[in-house]
């Protein structure tokens, strides 16, 4: 879990590293008639490579949405995919419901950009499933969803 950690603060961090200013956190939040997201990623101010924290809350609003996506937290091994780069931030994460005998999973994918390489605001789209397991593979697809997210730097 510390290397996963690792992985993900040298990710998030390294474009952004300057002598004179550092990221302290990354914070992403989405809210439309489907979902509410927010998102937040914390760094050590003395180590900037340390991942002190990646953790949020969501809630599906949708009527087809299992009773577990209607409020859950988002922790860090819920992060499967993550890039950062000079303009573009992206995630992945996946949770699954109920806990201990999974029936669901919810998938959401974010890509932003930002203006410039100083810009503090990332804006993007996400794009969210919810679907059934099924043994072997073939679940059905509950929900499917786009729509707009923001991350901003925090110093």
């Amino acid at each position: 879990m510390a290397s996963k950690s690792l992985v993900v603060a040298v990710v998030f961090l390294c474009p952004f590293v300057t002598p004179a200013e550092a990221i302290e956190r990354i914070y992403c939040a989405a809210s439309d008639t489907v979902i509410d997201m927010s998102l937040e990623s914390g760094f050590s101010s003395k180590d900037q490579e340390k991942l002190v924290h990646f953790r949020g809350m969501a809630g599906v609003k949708d009527k087809a949405a299992p009773s577990g996506f209607r409020r859950f937290q988002i922790r860090s091994d819920m992060l499967r995919q993550y890039w950062i780069d000079d303009r573009d931030l992206r995630f992945s994460i996946h949770a699954f419901a109920p806990e201990g005998k999974p029936l669901y999973r919810i998938t959401m994918s974010m890509l932003t950009d930002r203006n410039s390489d100083t810009a503090m605001r990332f804006k993007g789209r996400y794009d969210l499933k919810v679907e059934t397991l099924a043994l072997g593979g073939g679940g059905e697809t509950v929900i499917a969803h786009e729509g707009d997210i923001f991350c901003d730097v925090k110093r």
